[in-house]
């Protein structure tokens, strides 16, 4: 078992990011890799500390950011939220916590505790080319994953205009039902003040877009699966034990799996910023005592029941972060 954890690059860039999508079984789901907060790289601001909570229904991270310059500076601070391809995702098992607003991650901010109304920067491309203006003239979406408002956006078109938007490559056919291949990329951003000669405290908090996977003890073995999750032979036993328990090993035992659950959160782009984060803790909270995780970063230590702890003092990211949670408890999971 082991772990990482955070953050991003500069914010002047329209970064988006990565999607990532494993493919296992029919009904399995996307997991969307998010991180951290992007800022304008500054040398006279430091990061220093960082506090990162990863759990199966929410993720928090506290901030100490340090202003080392003799005068206050402001920057522009951004939350870029995953990026969305509709072409790979718009037919998926995958669903948005909140799939009926902009924010479909629940994202909320604080400043040394003051909630912040960030504003919200929403776009739409196929491939590099933007449709945003297409889409909102025709009042559809632009996140292809809130597929009951584009449904209902694109039932309301009449055929001229569905015309128009297969013809502009970003629906597969003329007519209402079809696949929609456009992607949207949204942000959160605000202006910061950071205080001279003080330390600053920024929290936010969001619902992360988990995937999940019927797991078979066969897959679990593989060679790729154990890598990806850095699961050692007391995980992979573990494993085989839920699998042993399941209730479909009753109903079928030639067929016997459980369920798992993986947790994205984007670590590598925080090499973008000036210096080290100063002490970085993880915690991951895997939900119930029954549950099994596993993830890459040695010197994980139990902390209680369901929570894991790592910390390092002048921390670089290394590697992106991918959490797996194994449990027979769907509802646990948030498997409905």
């Amino acid at each position: 078992m082991t772990g990482g954890g955070v953050w991003a690059i500069l914010a002047v860039c329209a970064v988006a990011l990565a999607l990532c999508a494993p493919a296992r079984a029919n009904d399995s789901a996307a997991a969307l890799d998010a991180g951290g907060l992007v800022l304008v790289r500054d040398p006279d601001i430091t990061l220093a500390s960082e506090d990162l909570r990863i759990g199966l229904d929410r993720i928090t991270v506290d901030y100490v950011f340090r202003n080392r310059a003799a005068a206050p500076k402001t920057l522009r601070v951004a939350f870029p939220l995953p990026a969305i391809d509709g072409a790979t995702l718009s037919s998926s098992a995958l669903s948005l916590p909140f799939a009926d607003r902009a924010n479909f991650i629940g994202f909320t901010v604080t400043v040394d505790g003051a909630p912040v109304t960030p504003q919200l920067e929403e776009r739409a491309f196929l491939g590099k080319r933007e449709v945003t203006d297409l889409l909102t003239r025709h009042r559809v979406p632009l996140n292809p994953l809130r597929r009951e408002n584009v449904d209902t956006a694109l039932k309301r078109l009449p055929l001229a205009a569905l015309g128009e938007l297969a013809k502009a490559g970003l629906l597969a056919e003329r007519k209402a039902d079809s696949e929609y291949l456009w992607r949207s990329e949204a942000k959160f951003h605000w202006e910061q003040t950071f205080p001279a000669g003080r330390d600053l405290r920024v929290s936010h908090a969001y619902t992360p877009v988990k995937g999940n996977h019927l797991l078979t003890a066969e897959e679990a073995a593989t060679p790729a699966y154990r890598a990806r999750y850095c699961l050692d032979d007391a995980g992979l036993a573990g494993i085989r034990r839920l699998i042993a328990a399941s209730p479909s090993k009753t109903a079928d035992p030639g067929s016997a799996m459980t369920r798992a659950v993986e947790i994205p959160y984007i670590v590598t782009t925080a090499r973008n910023w000036a210096g080290r984060i100063g002490r970085f803790t993880l915690t991951v909270d895997k939900g119930g005592p029954g549950a099994l995780v596993s993830l890459c970063r040695t010197g994980l230590r139990k902390t209680g029941p369901t929570t894991f702890l790592w910390e390092a003092k002048d921390y670089v990211p290394d590697t992106d972060l991918m959490i797996l949670i194994v449990s027979n408890d769907d509802a646990l999971l948030g498997i409905r």
